[in-house]
Formats: C-alpha cells, structure tokens, sequence
C-alpha cells in the first residue's frame, strides 16, 4: 500500500510540474509603432522562420527575447542588411532602414524558442 501511496505521489508530482518544464515563451507587448507581431515562436535546429516581410522597404526595429535555450539568430534582410545572434536567455532590439524581410534562424543542434516584435521606427 505504501509504494502505491509513493508511486502515485510520485506521478503526480510530475503531472503537476510539467508545465514548468515545458517553458513559455517570452511575450513582449505591442506598442503603438508595432506593425508585426508581438508572437512567440519555435524554430526548429536548422530552420528559419520568416516573421516580417514587406513588400517595399521600410525603416523598423525588432526586438527579440530568447526563451530558448541556444542562440536564435535574427536576419535582417534590406539595403542595410545584416545578422545577429541573440544569446539563450538574452534579448536584443535592432534597427534597420529599407527593411524587406526579417528571419529568425535557428542555426544550434536543438529547437530555438524566442518572442519578437517588430515596430515601425
């Protein structure tokens, strides 16, 4: 009886902890000059997710929260383009002028997780 009594505590333990195991993702909040976002997302090891496109260029600035637990590269694709790794636990905002697209890639050996919002500058 004891080691059902155990085992069944045991279980629920877990069940009851799962969801601090799971991780949220970091939620930023919009602000008046969001155009994008805010979202969370999930990237798998090798991937990229395209989470702004605009179909001429425009000035904006990203902001992303690494939830993750690897670095979670933001691509900025325009006149002024350029990459940057935002460390595991870390956040970063970049700014960039005739913006057409912005990925986050996910270049580690496991899942990337970040929130981002993109605002008009």
């Amino acid at each position: 009886m004891k080691s059902r009594f155990a085992l069944l505590a045991l279980s629920l333990t877990f069940f009851l902890a799962a969801p601090a195991f799971a991780g949220k993702g970091a939620s930023l909040t919009p602000t008046n000059n969001t155009v994008a976002g805010p979202g969370v997302t999930s990237v798998a090891a090798g991937d990229s997710e395209r989470i702004f496109s605009h179909p001429g260029a425009t000035d904006v600035c990203v902001t992303v929260a690494n939830s993750g637990k690897v670095a979670i590269e933001v691509s900025i694709t325009g006149v002024s383009s350029a990459a940057t790794d935002v460390p595991a636990g870390g956040s970063l905002a970049v700014c960039s002028k005739d913006t057409t697209a912005i990925d986050l890639n996910c270049n580690g050996e496991s899942t990337c997780s970040a929130g981002w919002r993109v605002d008009d500058v």
